[in-house]
């Protein structure tokens, strides 16, 4: 039984990285209190969750702020660029379910569309800011490219991180059950699998981008 209490053992890293990922996910919530530093936020927590099992990987609670440093104009320029074309989206697809009518019809999945964009725009450009240094425009074109290149990643990707909200709007009660498990590591947990996700597709990016002659 000593093994299991060995530091290299896989159930001790295995211990040790959950309670990173605790730690993670609590700072992330807190540093998203203000809501309008909820893009900053996010491309810190991925910023953290991409070094992680590399050599880059340091300790979590330094690189987190220092990323939200880097990235908080961007990251709440994005942000509100993102919630401005969701809540149209939302709004517009309200209206056009009460038009009606085959114009009605065709306008909401329009507006839908536009929504399921966002999102998957949403799941690519907080990493990618994380990663790497653009405009916003940039970063904002780049991530419709990657997602739509690679939809069925970026639809994956999506879902896990529209689900909590999805829940809550569909039950509520059944979101407040999971209280603890929001709180506590899914935002974390769900960055840390994007970023094994959308690591092969950053990866290619960022070693082309370091071949470029400067």
């Amino acid at each position: 039984m000593r093994f299991l209490f060995d530091p290299d053992s896989q159930i001790m890293r295995f211990l040790a990285r959950l309670a990173d990922l605790v730690i993670l996910n609590v700072v992330f919530l807190f540093t998203c209190l203000p809501l309008f530093t909820i893009g900053a936020a996010v491309s810190a927590l991925y910023s953290v969750v991409f070094a992680m099992d590399t050599q880059r990987e340091g300790k979590t609670l330094p690189t987190y702020f220092r990323a939200f440093r880097e990235n908080f104009r961007q990251g709440t320029a994005i942000l509100g660029i993102l919630a401005l074309f969701g809540a149209a989206s939302c709004v517009n697809m309200t209206l056009f379910s009460d038009m009606g009518g085959m114009a009605g019809f065709f306008l909401f999945l329009i507006a839908m569309l536009v929504l399921v964009m966002t999102v998957l725009i949403a799941s690519f450009v907080f990493p990618l800011l994380s990663r790497f240094r653009n405009t916003v425009s940039s970063m904002l074109r780049n991530a419709l490219l990657l997602s739509v290149s690679h939809l069925p990643r970026a639809l994956l990707v999506g879902v896990i991180n529209a689900f909590p909200w999805v829940l809550m709007l569909v039950n509520f009660y059944a979101f407040l059950r999971l209280g603890i498990l929001w709180f506590s590591l899914y935002f974390s947990a769900a960055a840390y699998y994007n970023s094994r996700l959308l690591k092969k597709v950053f990866d290619p990016l960022e070693e082309a981008s370091e071949q470029q002659p400067q």
